[in-house]
């Protein structure tokens, strides 16, 4: 919690916009240019070391988004925030509540072994009584999503739209919100073990969101064992010294042709779940900038 409060200290000291989850989304159906040095404040879960980075939150008055795991709080496991809690959190004007599902599976996962409509069926019920309990509790609505572990598929989200609950869906691919971000699959910074050091977290603070506006693979589940991975991006001009990585394989060699960016060969995949990340060097602002997203295989 020192490292959080740390922190904290320095989003306040530096000047940092934080704003909540709604102006986020209102930025990405508006248009409007999000403003630099604009961040927004997210909590996994419910754990009861929640109560102590609420306190902190609240000594700065700063907005954040609670997601909550419903089936840890409402059967009231010890590690997670009792009902009192719960209403002490709620009573907070710049407190909003997110859906982070029932029982917390790797749903993206179960789509290689389920029929799409019984799987559909699934997130919908998982998620529908996640937001029953998170109302009883909090005595709040929530129009936003946070997936368990951070992982998706192309039909999970569909069976999320489809509820017609959920202003923004939240992944955990660690990168910046652009205005080119689409609302039900926006990026969040985790802030978790070596990452939550000050130095790292100054820059992850600093890198920016790369441009991209078509990529291959899609962020879905895969059959194919072999890929070609590329990007597409605007303003190519303003990049350079542009890289790939892909969790099994870590960073490969890249090239840049005209405003793609793309891997010299075909990869072969093993494993069942893989992050891959464009990065560029933003010649222009001097910082970093890239892309994030989800296979499943």
């Amino acid at each position: 919690m020192k490292d959080f409060k740390m922190q904290m200290e320095y989003l306040k000291n530096n000047n940092y916009n934080v704003v909540s989850l709604k102006e986020i989304i209102d930025y990405l159906k508006t248009g409007k240019p999000i403003p630099p040095k604009t961040v927004a404040i997210t909590i996994d879960d419910g754990y009861r070391s929640t109560m102590k980075a609420f306190k902190i939150l609240k000594k700065y008055n700063f907005p954040f988004t609670l997601f909550l795991y419903a089936e840890g709080i409402s059967r009231h496991y010890p590690a997670y925030l009792t009902p009192k809690e719960l209403t002490e959190i709620a009573n907070y004007p710049k407190v909003s509540f997110g859906n982070h599902s029932y029982s917390h599976k790797r749903f993206a996962k179960l789509i290689k072994t389920m029929d799409k409509k019984k799987y559909k069926q699934l997130i919908k019920q998982d998620t529908l009584k996640a937001q029953e309990i998170i109302k009883k509790l909090t005595g709040k609505n929530t129009s936003f999503y946070a997936f368990p572990y951070g992982e998706y598929n192309k039909t999970y989200i569909e069976a999320l739209k489809e509820l017609n609950l959920f202003k923004g869906i939240f992944s955990q691919d660690s990168a910046a919100v652009s205005n080119l971000t689409p609302v039900y699959l926006i990026p969040r910074k985790p802030v978790v073990g070596s990452w939550s050091t000050m130095r790292k977290f100054r820059k992850m603070l600093e890198k920016e969101a790369l441009p991209v506006i078509k990529h291959n693979p899609p962020a879905d589940y895969i059959k194919e064992n072999l890929i070609n991975i590329y990007a597409e991006i605007e303003n190519p001009e303003n990049y350079k010294n542009c890289h790939i990585y892909i969790s099994e394989k870590g960073w490969i060699k890249a090239r840049k042709i005209g405003n793609r960016i793309e891997s010299t060969k075909p990869l072969k995949i093993t494993r069942w779940k893989n992050r891959i990340s464009i990065e560029c060097y933003n010649r222009k602002t001097g910082n970093f900038a890239n892309y994030i997203w989800m296979i499943i295989h």
